[in-house]
């Protein structure tokens, strides 16, 4: 069987999909060989690549509630009102959502476990605001190629998540060294080319993206986040076209941060897409 790559895309809350994608697989037999992940997809890949099932991921995020992993930069957002009222004092707002809340809940998840300490070749795409490099936390030596792209190869798997979904004005930036880290998104959505760079024979995207869509949004973090999936769904586009032998589209909707009531079904929706395209990737593999 051809060694199969797993890239899982960045998409908010809609990224527990990715959960049902990978129930099929695993339903099936089916054993990513290498995995990457890019913001909402950096979470799955850091609780598969500690041993975590995917039906154990459904059933710790069934039990969450929204202030479980969000907590709102209330006195960021209180210092730079003042600021707007009080000539030459300034305070700027670096986002609505601290994510320490996030970062804390990883790090329990995952046991505080390192990059080193996962349990197969992985890859977590973030990006350093100030220069625009792709970051990219891997646990092997790749090869980079003509991108722009800076390594990290020490690192905690909640520290690399919490940059890779550190979505730009919703999320404040990550400062990890040197680098102050945003959301994957704005570089490699859907990370495809990291898989070549690993070794993947057979590269599967789960891409949670659309090119249409279907209803308005309200509200700072709704519209930065429907921002990006617009700027970065040709990109995502691009990359797959080049690396990609499958991609899924577990395509849900317009799901909000706090939506997690809605976990079953997005779930769901991410393993009947795989379902429907297992005889196809079954042949792939043993060709």
């Amino acid at each position: 069987m051809k060694k199969l790559g797993l890239a899982l895309g960045g998409g908010g809350l809609r990224g527990l999909a990715h959960i049902g994608v990978l129930q099929a697989l695993e339903q099936h037999g089916v054993k990513p060989q290498f995995i990457s992940g890019t913001s909402a997809g950096s979470i799955v890949a850091a609780l598969y690549v500690c041993g975590i099932t995917a039906d154990e991921m459904a059933r710790m995020v069934k039990q969450l509630k929204p202030e479980d992993y969000l907590d709102y930069n209330i006195s960021g957002l209180i210092m730079y009102m003042i600021g707007l009222l009080l000539p030459g004092r300034q305070w700027p707002l670096q986002g609505l959502i601290k994510g320490r809340r996030l970062e804390r809940l990883i790090y329990k998840w995952t046991a505080g476990k390192s990059l080193n300490q996962a349990q197969m070749p992985t890859a977590i795409i973030s990006c350093d605001i100030n220069s625009g490099s792709e970051v990219v936390f891997c646990n092997r030596r790749i090869p980079t190629g003509k991108r722009h792209v800076k390594i990290v190869r020490q690192a905690l798997l909640s520290e690399a998540v919490r940059c890779s979904t550190a979505i730009p004005a919703t999320f404040k930036p990550y400062q990890y060294g040197d680098l102050l880290m945003v959301d994957g998104g704005l570089r490699s959505m859907v990370p495809v080319w990291v898989q070549v760079a690993m070794g993947a024979e057979y590269i599967l995207a789960s891409n949670l993206g659309q090119e249409q869509y279907y209803s308005g949004v309200s509200g700072i973090p709704a519209i930065v986040s429907r921002s990006l999936e617009i700027l970065s769904y040709e990109t995502s586009v691009m990359d797959e076209q080049l690396y990609a032998d499958m991609v899924v589209f577990p395509a849900v909707g317009d799901i909000g941060l706090g939506d997690i009531e809605k976990a079953d079904w997005i779930i769901a929706r991410g393993r009947q897409v795989m379902e429907s395209r297992m005889g196809e990737l079954l042949q792939a593999l043993n060709a």
